[in-house]
């Protein structure tokens, strides 16, 4: 957890300082900057009396509705209340986690827009209020800045991607229409960075919308190519042809602020195929993968057995539904050369056989540095959510809704885990 902790010094954003030099009162470390995207940080209510037994509000209020959620601690003999360390009662979250009352608001449900410019685009006051019996004891109110803030990507066009290759067919046989976002992560300090390829996820929260800033917050730069989901969310409903590949990647070459010779793949949930399939289809291209919550095979799309990939014009072999995945049935992950991150929910009941697809990608694999397989047992179907956003979360074990079932608290620090492993390698990348 070292390199997360790390992680949340670097992004931007500030807390208010905090109520007063006496009394109780929440403390966090000097120079601490969070954002919406909370990892877990060193968070105390000091001051109090031993023994106490104090109730933790968290409330977030802004025009499209109110947030809440709240825990119950007692206090230990030193007065002092470690979030980080306590164990809660009465609360959305079993084990200690000083952002568990961050990550568990619970408030209306926003629609995609609404949702992805909330949580991603504003600064969000969230207000702790510490209560013992009716009585205030302490408050302080978090500026949550969003990842998105002051990042805008910028749509590419048909002749974009017709005019990368080195013979672009003649004009007038292809309409202009966008075909893709790119989101920059070069600066003044930043000259060069790698980049990402991504297959977008059009899952709530896991869609690049909230992904590709994150990204880019890393230092790496991300170029989103649109996948439509069927109505299940286990298949996709559009197809990617491997010229499209090809002329993405052709454009990433032809960036001068792109290193591409670290261009990773990304694909989650509907689209992990799609990358994986991207992977060993340019291995001398794509340096590494990072998928997780999908299938090992490609899925047929919705309408009959006609894959969501082509290659040069004729569609793959699909499979109807997802499973049984061996080593020889899955992609042969063997080429791609650079590191791979696969991730899964062991209690995701939107694609069930989620974590038996990672086990068998990483068999085909073999053992390799760098790589990192993540398969915790509780966690649900949305573990590729930035971690500290009170989106797509279980309300309980048995969920069979978008949320893909699995706990709360095992889903989040599923979350915490992947984009721990991703971005240390984006960030490897970026030294480099």
């Amino acid at each position: 957890m070292g390199a997360v902790a790390a992680l949340a010094l670097a992004l931007t954003g500030c807390t208010a300082p905090a109520d007063g030099p006496s009394g109780p009162r929440f403390v966090t470390p000097p120079l601490v900057h969070l954002t919406s995207v909370l990892w877990p940080i060193p968070l105390e209510l000091v001051g109090v009396m031993p023994g106490s037994r104090l109730r933790i509000a968290a409330s977030l209020t802004t025009a499209r509705g109110t947030w809440r959620s709240s825990a119950t601690y007692t206090t230990p003999a030193s007065g002092i209340l470690d979030l980080a360390s306590a164990r809660p009662q009465l609360a959305p979250f079993e084990q200690p986690d000083s952002a568990g009352l961050f990550w568990s608001l619970d408030g209306p449900d926003l629609p995609g827009t609404a949702l992805a410019t909330q949580w991603m685009h504003e600064t969000l006051p969230v207000t702790l209020t510490a209560f013992d019996a009716d009585r205030v004891v302490a408050r302080r109110t978090f500026a949550l800045q969003g990842l998105a803030d002051g990042l805008r990507p910028h749509t590419l066009y048909t002749r974009d991607f017709t005019g990368a290759g080195p013979t672009p067919p003649p004009h007038e046989t292809h309409e202009d229409q966008p075909v893709a976002r790119f989101w920059s992560a070069t600066s003044v300090e930043r000259p060069v960075t790698p980049a990402v390829l991504m297959f977008d996820d059009p899952s709530p929260g896991a869609s690049s919308d909230f992904t590709a800033p994150l990204l880019a917050r890393f230092g790496a730069s991300v170029l989103v190519l649109p996948v439509s989901a069927a109505p299940d969310g286990v298949r996709a409903s559009s197809v990617v042809d491997s010229t499209t590949v090809d002329d993405a990647l052709t454009w990433l070459d032809a960036q001068e602020g792109i290193d591409a010779a670290h261009v990773f793949a990304y694909g989650t949930g509907v689209s992990e195929p799609l990358a994986a399939w991207a992977a060993t289809r340019f291995p001398a291209r794509l340096h590494g993968l990072f998928a997780a919550a999908g299938a090992p095979q490609l899925l047929c799309l919705p309408s009959g057995r006609t894959a969501p990939a082509f290659e040069d014009g004729a569609g793959l072999p699909c499979r109807v539904a997802p499973g049984p995945a061996s080593a020889a049935s899955v992609f042969p992950l063997d080429a791609v050369t650079g590191p791979v991150v696969l991730a899964c929910g062991g209690r995701d009941t939107l694609v069930s056989s989620a974590c038996a697809g990672q086990s068998a990608l990483a068999a085909a694999r073999g053992v390799r540095a760098g790589d990192s397989i993540q398969s915790p047992a509780l966690a649900g179907h949305a573990v590729t959510v930035p971690p500290g956003l009170p989106i797509a979360l279980p309300e309980d074990g048995e969920g069979t809704d978008s949320s893909g079932g699995g706990d709360p608290q095992a889903t989040e620090h599923a979350r915490v885990a992947f984009w721990n492993a991703v971005a240390q390698i984006v960030l490897r990348a970026a030294r480099t």
